[in-house]
């Protein structure tokens, strides 16, 4: 079952605070509130959530200073800043600080769901990358490189360290790479081999 997305609503009108909540409950988000800046902190603390919906006014901390302690802190959680006083400095800046958006009071409700389902789906598809490039290194960090001249012996094909001793091929390509060995016989030994067996047996037959 795939997890709700859970939104915390940093809200100091109580009216438009629980509107806003019944509206998201009913969409099918875990939502959680807070009446000012102090309290949505003390929430995050301890229960991160995946979106912030921040009122630029709040009563103790601008929304302005909620976004970035927030990026500064959860640089994963998306945050939609919502204001009933736009101003074109407050929405550069919100931009700037890395605000999914910035909406104006009073807001379009299905297009607040629509910033909120994008926002989502930038949280996931930051998550599906992080987790790749994860992934990434850790292979990686599993690869080892054979590079540069590698002196070996003309005649018994050994490979000479780093430490100046002679290995088996081998060995030495398997300390050095991820390469597993398994053992055939190519055609042109198999002919080599048969044709040294023949001539043994010949040599082990009675002469008369």
């Amino acid at each position: 079952m795939k997890e709700k997305t859970s939104i915390l609503l940093i809200e100091d009108n109580v009216g438009q605070r629980k509107t806003l909540l019944d509206i998201l409950n009913a969409k099918g988000y875990e939502t959680f509130a807070a009446g000012d800046g102090a309290e949505g902190f003390g929430f995050l603390r301890d229960h991160p959530v995946n979106l912030v919906l921040a009122d630029l006014g709040l009563p103790d901390i601008s929304g302005i200073d909620i976004l970035r302690e927030i990026k500064a802190r959860y640089p994963a959680i998306q945050v939609i800043i919502l204001t009933g006083s736009a101003t074109f400095d407050s929405a550069v800046e919100a931009a700037n600080l890395g605000a999914f958006s910035y909406l104006l009071k009073p807001y379009d409700i299905e297009l607040l769901l629509l910033n909120i389902q994008r926002a989502d789906e930038k949280r996931l598809a930051e998550e599906d990358r992080e987790r790749l490039i994860c992934e990434l290194r850790a292979a990686l960090a599993k690869v080892k490189l054979l590079e540069g001249i590698i002196p070996i012996c003309m005649y018994c094909k050994k490979i000479r360290d780093d430490r100046q001793s002679w290995q088996p091929l081998e060995r030495y390509i398997s300390d050095h790479s991820e390469a597993l060995f398994s053992h055939g016989i190519c055609p042109e030994c198999e002919k080599r081999i048969e044709k040294e067996t023949l001539e043994e047996l010949e040599n082990l037959k009675p002469k008369t």
